[in-house]
């Protein structure tokens, strides 16, 4: 994550959604029952992902996942099993990004109200560390954003990552609540509908 803006270039809400996705355009109700097609084993990247505090931001050049989606009875409809991350940075200075606890869960909500191309989502149990110099700090919750069916882009830009841990001075604190926000193109490209 390139570069971290001081508190008075970026004051975010909270990947992200993230990391990390509160959900924009959400529909008002969750939908149980999603058909993916076809079905199976994904990969993913992300150019410039960001994570934003209310003091700083962290940009990456890249992001690379992997995991495996299906068609599901219920909301759960896939895992992401490896999340990394390319030449990170906060203000210039190198930053590392580690990922853990996999493998976190892919949930389709709903139909969007706004595009019925796009699907309400949300990924859960997301813990990540970062460390530089002189910082360091855990965060942990759920992203939340939409998958494009037209594009197979999964774009995160909400949620909440809770930062605890934090040895960063002041610049990350414990309880910051932190935006994680990419772009990630998913190959193969597939659909996923309601049943």
């Amino acid at each position: 994550m390139r570069r971290i803006a001081r508190s008075t270039v970026i004051a975010a809400a909270a990947f992200a959604a993230s990391l990390g996705l509160a959900m924009t355009s959400a529909s008002a109700t969750a939908q149980a029952g999603w058909t993916v097609t076809p079905a199976g084993a994904f990969t993913a990247s992300a150019t410039e992902p960001t994570l934003s505090v209310p003091n700083a931001e962290l940009t990456c050049d890249s992001s690379s996942a992997a995991g495996s989606l299906s068609s599901s009875a219920t909301n759960d409809v896939g895992d992401i099993t490896s999340l990394g991350f390319v030449n990170c940075s906060v203000i210039g200075i190198p930053f590392t990004v580690t990922t853990s606890g996999m493998p976190w869960n892919v949930n389709a909500l709903g139909v969007n109200a706004t595009n019925p191309d796009w699907i309400n989502a949300s990924i859960t149990g997301v813990r990540a560390h970062i460390g530089g110099s002189g910082c360091d700090a855990d965060f942990a919750g759920t992203v939340t954003g939409h998958f494009e069916n037209s594009t197979d882009k999964l774009v995160i830009d909400g949620g909440a990552l809770v930062a605890s841990n934090a040895s960063c001075l002041g610049i990350i604190n414990d309880g910051d609540e932190a935006l994680f926000t990419a772009s990630y193109s998913v190959s193969p490209g597939r659909t996923i509908s309601p049943n």
